[in-house]
């Protein structure tokens, strides 16, 4: 798994961030916790989530 950036994600609407967020999360299962994926996921995630916090839901 890739990590998106801050940057990517800005690109995004909010019904493509939260189908992305969902589709991580339904991933995150099929990764072994130690794993670089499963690390990657987390932090897209984190990513995802505060660009949804921030964001003006005015503009989407």
């Amino acid at each position: 798994m890739v990590v998106y950036t801050i940057v990517e994600l800005m690109r995004l609407t909010r019904i493509e961030l939260c189908d992305l967020a969902a589709r991580i999360t339904n991933r995150l299962p099929d990764y072994p916790e130690t794993s670089q994926a499963y690390a990657n996921a987390r932090e897209t995630l984190r990513n995802i989530r505060g660009i949804l916090a921030r964001r003006d839901p005015a503009y989407d």
